[in-house]
């Protein structure tokens, strides 16, 4: 499942969308100036699929959905870089339905106490949905124009789902196209990122964004933004009073590196979500792949507020055993969905973790 402050980003993104989309430019960030006028690029032969790709929390999903609204715009034509507006296709797009428009989504998993399994399914996209989709690019269009299929996140669709989407791909209707959005273009099928036209989003330049995380009334943006692995969005929401104040509970107890301390940590976070959990490993793969940048090149990548206490730490251990225990966290993150014992589990990680000590 994706962390609660992932979550969070993604709709941030989408808001910032339906309310800045109206401004001078098409997208709402201007770090996606180069991305929007190679979309541009796009309109006078426009390919029947595009894929835009690249990390989370880079406003992927608000600049597809700009060039989707004036791909539908009933006025667009010259110089226009957005939609007029004014026109019937425009209100329909700012009321939230349009009837050429199909969003195709996971539906959002339930925060409950819910089966894992129940949870999985649901995070999919799954043949049915990819067939519905399918269809509707198949009828005539309302307007006289495009049928448009937004799809996010591509990489969701499972393998029957994936497979019925190639299909089209390979034969598309008239007047249709498929707008695909991934954070993470690697796990879609090679026959589909072929038959797409792909363009990546990269991270923008640190000196903007911090500009941009500092109009956003983020007060430490160089520490949310290292956190966030250089992802805008993603450094916004991070910037959250709780989250900070977690994460600092933690990385207190991981600088005291004492085995006293594994089963205390361990019994607190004993009853975590499965979302909770994912949060509390990637921190700690965080914090060991400081360590190693500490040991190997002197510098903190994440935790730059506690540098001090990595680069103490940083003597104390070999490199060999913080790459063991890195590929231990990576496979503890692959399985956090599954059925386990929390508490176990982090007693086995932390033990490991004081004992390179």
């Amino acid at each position: 499942p994706l962390p609660p402050y992932v979550r969070r980003s993604l709709r941030i993104s989408s808001a910032f969308a339906r309310a800045q989309v109206r401004g001078a430019r098409m997208h709402p960030y201007p770090w996606l100036n180069h991305s929007a006028q190679q979309l541009l690029s796009l309109r006078s032969h426009l390919p029947h699929a595009i894929l835009l790709h690249g990390p989370v929390g880079l406003g992927k999903l608000a600049l597809a959905q700009a060039f989707v609204k004036l791909m539908l715009c009933e006025n667009r034509g010259g110089a226009l870089v957005q939609g007029c507006g004014t026109c019937p296709s425009c209100r329909w797009l700012a009321a939230g339905h349009h009837p050429d428009l199909h969003w195709l989504q996971p539906t959002a998993a339930d925060e409950g106490d819910d089966a894992v399994a129940e949870k999985k399914k649901r995070e999919l996209i799954t043949v049915e949905q990819v067939r519905q989709a399918i269809d509707f690019l198949h009828l005539s269009s309302h307007r006289n124009g495009l049928r448009v299929v937004l799809l996010q996140p591509a990489e969701a669709m499972n393998a029957a789902a994936a497979n019925a989407l190639l299909k089209t791909l390979e034969e598309p209707p008239q007047q249709a196209l498929l707008v695909l959005v991934s954070h993470q273009a690697s796990r879609l099928l090679p026959t589909i990122l072929s038959r797409c036209h792909q363009l990546r989003v990269n991270l923008p330049e640190t000196a903007s964004v911090l500009s941009w995380l500092a109009a956003q009334g983020v007060a430490d943006g160089a520490l949310c933004l290292g956190l966030a692995g250089g992802s805008p969005l993603l450094a916004a929401t991070l910037a959250n009073e709780d989250y900070q104040a977690r994460r600092r509970v933690l990385l207190a107890d991981l600088s005291a590196a004492g085995q006293t301390l594994v089963f205390v940590i361990a019994e607190r976070y004993a009853k975590s979500a499965v979302a909770e959990f994912s949060q509390l490993l990637q921190w700690l793969q965080q914090w060991v792949h400081d360590l190693h940048c500490v040991k190997a090149a002197g510098r903190v990548h994440y935790h730059q507020d506690f540098s001090e206490q990595l680069h103490s730490l940083a003597t104390r251990v070999k490199l060999n055993a913080l790459l063991q225990l890195q590929q231990r966290l990576a496979r503890a993150r692959s399985v956090v969905g599954h059925p386990l014992n929390i508490q176990m589990e982090l007693e086995d990680i932390l033990l490991e973790y004081a004992g390179m000590f």
